[in-house]
């Protein structure tokens, strides 16, 4: 994502070098329309901040964009700023203020409602600057005085001069671009960019997504506003119709031509765009159709785009290996384990869907630093209440107490925060990272904050150290760059565990970490969860009794969402009403 093949790199370099080169032999009209290239790359590699690495689509990002420009054309006109010292950062302040309340509001949504919410914002500001006659109606406005940069009373230059405006937009673009560089090989970027792989396990890892949701979404509304103000200094107008969707479609559809979550694609994607509307629009008057058969077919022979074509050719690898550690896995103990009474106490908890009671009524404590196992048949309610303790559903009735703490209805991450991790029934990772970054991850959601934007993720030793250890521990260390999609069920869920171990958690929540699984995969599985559990609190869901009796201190079974036994392991088997419910009466024999 962050670093690109060598031969990628030196294209763009040399591409670069081009461009600053081109107004010393390019006539006019080719430097105006290069300068329209540039200005729509730095629009779409904002939008591709969006959509291709926090995977937001929004279909309302031209708004942004027409802010821009009049904001420039309202400040000119009634303030008589021109200077650019003034007008630019006033623009993108006024941008990411929009972004701001917008994305407040839309971030609350998600999928298609994402997309609509967002369109109906643009939609909004499109019709109040289309109808209100003092800021020009459908006609738009022009801007007055194009903006200068002056020193000390000297001009040093001024946008009305097209080679001033060319090497600006080309110093714009290229600083957005390293900009969002940098932004996307920081901790937030690496958080940002897993969660659009995977959400849910995003947030099961302790991270509050909101806020980081929020936050691209304001760096991509100011982007989209510089790049607004270029738009109207070149055009010198702006009309509500660069805050309609038509636009935003316009954007949407090259960074699809580009190639989504590459940035070098989407501004690609926007040279090629422009250069086609300019060629065949000198061919016929339906250009239109051509254009939006050239698109399609982009889309149906090369479904990443030209950045995902050029990746190919250059033989892209997945894996950014970084300094292994050599760190030894301390002993850690539990820090509850210290706690008068019980790590994990819950009272009369109770889940109903449409009537029905997943769990009903469940009452347990449960001793820090042992194992407790919780088993029943199927459709008993164990998932369910795997998914209350972890946060990941609300209960119905009933209390939660963590550590003496009321936990009861908070959300997945502050319960990761408190020192609750989970696994999940299904294997729940991130397919297209490593598995080192996998762990990186999760071992990341420990930092005070990751709201850190320029640093680089792999220059946080503590947080790597971190990740490599869990791997070790969990026998997957010679497996550190290889995809987590790569990998077979059992190692699969060793990876899980280990992003769970990354977290540091005092309770441990295992959901059938043995289903699927060979008699080979389920001893390995279960030495680590015995080598696991010496330092940390467990409660095991599993249907595997065998592993269950090695493993567990103590055993709840569960019927019908109704707890009919709790205790010693021993005490549980001869219970009766177990035997009789689930264990069967082999067992009361033995």
């Amino acid at each position: 994502m962050a670093d690109l093949p060598r031969p990628i790199l030196i294209l763009l370099v040399v591409a670069a070098v081009l461009l600053a080169a081109f107004p010393f032999v390019g006539d006019r009209f080719y430097i105006q329309l290069i300068t329209q290239m540039m200005i729509l790359a730095t629009f779409a590699m904002s939008l591709d901040l969006l959509v291709g690495f926090t995977g937001l689509v929004s279909f309302g990002h031209a708004a942004f964009y027409g802010l821009g420009g009049y904001t420039l054309a309202i400040l000119t006109r009634d303030t008589g700023l021109v200077s650019l010292w003034a007008t630019l950062p006033i623009t993108i302040v006024a941008c990411g203020l929009a972004a701001l309340a917008i994305g407040w509001l839309s971030i609350r949504t998600s999928g298609v409602y994402f997309i609509m919410v967002t369109l109906a914002f643009a939609q909004m500001i499109y019709y109040f600057f289309n109808d209100a006659r003092g800021f020009g109606g459908s006609d738009g406005l022009y801007v007055k005085t194009k903006p200068d940069l002056a020193v000390s009373g000297v001009t040093l230059f001024t946008l009305q001069n097209r080679t001033a405006l060319y090497y600006f937009a080309l110093v714009a673009m290229l600083a957005s671009a390293v900009f969002l560089w940098v932004l996307l090989r920081s901790p937030f970027g690496q958080v940002i960019a897993a969660m659009r792989v995977n959400e849910g396990r995003t947030r099961s890892l302790g991270f509050s997504l909101g806020r980081y949701k929020l936050v691209s979404f304001c760096v991509a509304g100011m982007l989209a506003g510089l790049a607004g103000y270029l738009g109207a200094v070149q055009f010198g107008f702006v009309n509500p119709a660069h805050l309609g969707w038509r636009e935003s479609g316009r954007v949407l559809m090259v960074v699809i031509l580009g190639g989504t979550g590459t940035l070098f694609g989407p501004a690609l994607g926007a040279f090629v765009f422009v250069l086609l509307e300019d060629l065949l629009s000198n061919l016929t008057e339906h250009w239109l159709l051509l254009m939006g058969a050239f698109v399609v077919a982009v889309v149906l022979l090369l479904p990443n785009g030209i950045a995902g074509l050029l990746l190919r050719m250059a033989g892209k690898t997945s894996a950014i290996r970084v300094r292994a550690t050599a760190s030894i896995d301390k002993p850690r103990v539990v820090e509850a384990a210290a706690r008068h009474g019980p790590i994990l106490e819950i009272q009369n908890l109770t889940k109903r869907f449409a009537g029905l009671a997943a769990v009903n009524s469940v009452s347990l404590q449960l001793e820090a630093g042992k194992v407790h196992a919780v088993i029943g048949p199927n459709g008993a309610g164990k998932s369910t209440l795997i998914n209350l303790l972890s946060g990941e559903l609300p209960p119905t009735e009933g209390l939660i107490r963590y550590g003496g703490a009321d936990i009861t209805g908070a959300p997945p991450d502050s319960i990761s925060r408190m020192g609750i991790g989970r696994s999940f029934q299904i294997t729940n990772l991130y397919p297209s990272l490593s598995c080192f970054q996998n762990c990186r991850i999760a071992a990341q959601s420990r930092l005070p904050s990751s709201m850190r934007f320029f640093r680089p993720a792999s220059q946080l030793v503590e947080v790597s150290d971190r990740a490599q250890r869990a791997l070790n521990r969990c026998g997957l260390s010679q497996r550190s760059w290889d995809l987590a999609s790569t990998l077979s069920h059992g190692d699969r869920r060793k990876l899980e565990i280990a992003m769970v171990l990354a977290t540091e958690p005092d309770l441990f929540l295992l959901d059938e970490p043995l289903a699927g699984m060979g008699a080979h995969e389920s001893r390995e599985i279960l030495d680590l969860l015995k080598s696991v559990a010496r330092q940390h609190t467990l409660i095991l869901i599993e249907h595997d009794m065998d592993a269950v009796f090695a493993i567990a201190d103590s055993l709840t079974v569960m019927v019908n969402g109704e707890i009919i036994a709790t205790g010693p392991v021993e005490q549980v088997r001869a219970d009766r009403a177990v035997q009789s419910a689930y264990l069967g009466h082999r067992d009361a024999a033995e």
